[in-house]
């Protein structure tokens, strides 16, 4: 009995493992990921819904987030939060909220990329392939 309790547990916690690199859904129609958590292969949405992506940054070092083409399928804004800090700090972080709401049906890859504005050539990178229905 003993053993059959601790393999049931190792189940669930493997399952609950592998529901962490998939987007959380805040109300059904937003998709959230973090710098952490991969797109799947192909994200699959409706009209009207919004996926949020949120990366860290800082500013201070020239090296930014930003999107390497205007989406043509989406409504694209960005949003920048300083990290939330006793006193402000020279130099300090925050973090880049990416939201796009879907508008017209058809496939599209968004790409948002972290570089400096003068250099061709990012350091990391962040994207998904999205089927808006």
């Amino acid at each position: 009995m003993k053993m059959k309790t601790l393999a049931l547990s190792a189940l669930f916690a493997l399952g609950l493992a592998g529901c962490s690199s998939m987007s959380s859904t805040v109300d059904g129609s937003t998709h959230v990921f973090t710098q952490e958590q991969s797109c799947p292969a192909l994200l699959e949405m409706d009209r009207g819904h919004t996926l949020e992506v949120i990366l860290d940054e800082n500013p201070s070092t020239g090296y930014v987030w930003s999107l390497a083409k205007t989406p043509a399928l989406f409504k694209a804004e960005e949003i920048y939060t300083p990290s939330k800090q006793a006193e402000p700090a020279v130099g300090a972080g925050g973090q880049k909220t990416y939201r796009f709401t879907a508008l017209e049906a058809g496939s599209e890859e968004l790409r948002i990329q972290h570089k400096r504005a003068w250099e061709n050539t990012a350091v990391d990178e962040w994207k998904c392939r999205i089927r808006i229905s």
